[in-house]
């Protein structure tokens, strides 16, 4: 069974710019999600965030013992960390697309954004403290992450991935590139996370959000990269984040989504 999480939050807010993307997800899938709702009804970034990962967490969990497989349709990208604990990350690879590093920690951001630290937490590299009150969330060593579609960084931040994770921009996007990088991780671990920050996506296929950039993935590109991983890792779940409808009048990029979503599931069922 497929199970549908929704977390329709931006900032710790629900609902504004990239919160209201889950909600037309669902409408272009045609199926109800189970909205995921913080602890406490006082919103503050990082606190709400926090509480979100946690309920995400317990929720997808859950699922997955009753041998679900969940789909998390979220406003931030750090939605993947409370997804990742509740797959477990022992044995876990991660699959990163992304138009932007989200590799930043608080001594290096240059602007404040906790989602674009969100895969260095999931790393280990930052937040220690609060990524620890995450039920069953341990740290995914970087060596099992690959960062697929960036070209938009942070002083610094390219060069922390090159020197931590498999780092494949758009130009290297071969199977003679991404083979042997999948291959490599393989080694250390049998099951993967596809997260998709929706901005990987060319703006020339449908605007994600307000920071899409110039120079990205087609959804072809995205689903062949998919394939080349499903052909080596069981997909343990799959998270769709960052799509703001109001970027996308015509919905092109809502339509590209629930596709993805289809595909990846005919994959699993």
């Amino acid at each position: 069974m497929i199970r549908y999480f929704t977390l329709p939050y931006d900032s710790g807010y629900r609902g504004l710019r990239m919160g209201a993307g889950p909600f037309r997800l669902l409408d272009a899938l045609g199926v109800p999600g189970e909205e995921i709702e913080p602890a406490s009804e006082w919103r503050a970034e990082i606190k709400t965030t926090f509480e979100l990962y946690r309920a995400l967490a317990d929720r997808v969990h859950e699922a997955v013992q009753l041998g679900d497989f969940p789909v998390v349709l979220a406003g931030n990208c750090g939605a993947a960390i409370g997804a990742a604990a509740g797959v477990g990350t022992k044995d876990l690879a991660v699959l990163w697309f992304d138009a932007h590093g989200d590799y930043n920690t608080p001594d290096t951001t240059d602007s404040g954004y906790l989602d674009g630290m969100c895969m260095a937490m999931l790393a280990g590299r930052c937040w220690k403290g609060l990524a620890g009150t995450i039920p069953r969330f341990a740290p995914v060593p970087s060596r099992r992450m690959v960062h697929v579609g960036a070209r938009d960084y942070s002083p610094g931040e390219r060069e922390a991935l090159l020197t931590d994770v498999w780092l494949v921009e758009p130009p290297q996007l071969r199977e003679d590139v991404l083979g042997p990088t999948f291959d490599a991780i393989r080694k250390d671990a049998s099951r993967i996370l596809v997260h998709i920050d929706v901005d990987v996506i060319d703006p020339r296929f449908g605007r994600a959000n307000q920071y899409a950039c110039d120079g990205g993935l087609s959804p072809d590109d995205l689903m062949r990269v998919i394939e080349l991983a499903a052909k080596r890792f069981t997909i343990a779940g799959l998270v769709i984040a960052s799509y703001d409808p109001s970027c996308d009048p015509e919905g092109k990029i809502a339509e590209i989504g629930a596709a993805i979503v289809r595909a990846v599931e005919s994959d699993v069922r």
